[in-house]
């Protein structure tokens, strides 16, 4: 039996990357996903507590080890939100949004982020897009 190149190709890919997550097992990097996890509740703990800044360094450190974790990338841009760095903040959203298209709070965060802004369209969009995603505080 031969097994396709792009099999192979895959599997070697998986192989090559220390941080791959095999589906079938909960991820090569479990341990990691759980600190992760917990990192996070830290990091919405914060952001809780009014203190953006400490927020933005929590999810700054899980985005050390997993830079493709969507939802500390919008938590993160959230925080940065508010604490007046809109530039940052919609880098944060956007990269959030292109890894889980499917975050709805992403799509909300970075309306109010357009809103703020006073590009009134754009947020309307997002708001639009947050609530299509199931997040329901977006819909009006």
């Amino acid at each position: 039996m031969r097994i396709p190149v792009i099999v192979v190709m895959a599997l070697a890919l998986l192989a090559a990357d220390s941080h791959a997550k095999w589906p079938w097992s909960g991820g090569a990097n479990a341990d990691g996903g759980k600190k992760a996890e917990k990192m996070l509740r830290s990091a919405k703990g914060a952001y809780g507590s009014a203190d953006y800044s400490k927020t933005v360094q929590l999810c700054d450190d899980i985005l050390k080890t997993d830079p493709n974790n969507a939802a500390a990338l919008a938590l993160r841009g959230k925080a940065k939100k508010d604490l007046g760095d809109v530039d940052a903040a919609t880098a944060d959203l956007d990269q959030a949004i292109k890894l889980d298209p499917k975050l709805g709070e992403a799509y909300y965060i970075r309306a109010q982020v357009h809103e703020i802004m006073g590009e009134m369209d754009q947020a309307e969009a997002g708001y639009q897009k947050a609530c299509k995603s199931g997040f329901k505080s977006a819909c009006r």
